[in-house]
């Protein structure tokens, strides 16, 4: 059985229509994850969150136990960039 041949035009075509039914796919499913999430309980969408920031938390873990430093939770505000603690006295830093 021969192969397919295809022009160059109707390989850009197939192409085109393919990344464009992806792009329709991965917009209705973004839309029914909307309507999804606009029908759930606040309190899931909370859970969702803190389940999402704990993730991120256990992840700056392993990276700092990989990169052999110690881990710290950054609370915001300027950190000191050598030791990696708050700084108080911003006219110090300046």
């Amino acid at each position: 059985m021969a192969t397919p041949m295809y022009t160059a035009e109707e390989a850009f075509d197939l192409a085109r229509t393919a990344y464009l039914r992806g792009r329709y796919d991965a917009d209705i499913n973004e839309l029914r994850g909307t309507w999804a999430e606009h029908s759930e309980p606040q309190a899931t969408r909370e859970q969702r969150v803190a389940a999402r920031l704990e993730e991120m938390d256990r992840a700056a873990r392993s990276r700092a136990e990989r990169d052999g430093r110690p881990y710290r939770i950054y609370r915001g505000g300027p950190v000191d960039f050598e030791t990696g603690r708050p700084v108080r006295d911003l006219q110090v830093a300046a």
